[in-house]
């Protein structure tokens, strides 16, 4: 059964707010469709991730840094949300739950360095339900 490889799938994690989440994201779908741009307005509000790196998880790619002005979080690490559309210039994403803004990515020796002293080489989050995870 896949729930047993992939527990996310089950139904019964479906959290609150989920149907909301993807029908914004459904619609800044068709706005990007349509070939409009996001909002300047829409990106200055929008959390900055900086020292980010991509996390490969089985619920798709997140993203791991340290967020200012998030919504939820405030200032913290945190790993986002699965990533559904970037930037191609590389100012910004669009996770499951919302736009961030992109800052620099970490250098990829600071994250061996992390990974080293944190004694893993992959990094877990929450509970993966989708929503943004404190790191």
């Amino acid at each position: 059964m896949l729930t047993h490889l992939f527990p996310f799938l089950d139904p019964a994690h479906i959290t609150p707010g989920l149907a909301r989440r993807l029908r914004a994201l459904a619609d800044d779908c068709e706005r990007l469709e349509l070939g409009h741009t996001v909002s300047p307005v829409l990106l200055q509000k929008a959390p900055l991730l900086e020292d980010w790196a991509p996390a490969v998880r089985p619920e798709g790619l997140r993203l791991i840094g340290y967020a200012t002005s998030h919504p939820l979080l405030g200032e913290r690490a945190v790993v986002t949300s699965p990533v559904w559309f970037a930037d191609p210039d590389g100012t910004w994403v669009r996770t499951l739950s919302r736009f961030y803004r992109l800052g620099s990515p970490i250098d990829p020796n600071g994250v061996r360095r992390i990974l080293a002293s944190s004694g893993t080489s992959k990094v877990i989050p929450g509970d993966g339900d989708g929503s943004e995870d404190k790191a």
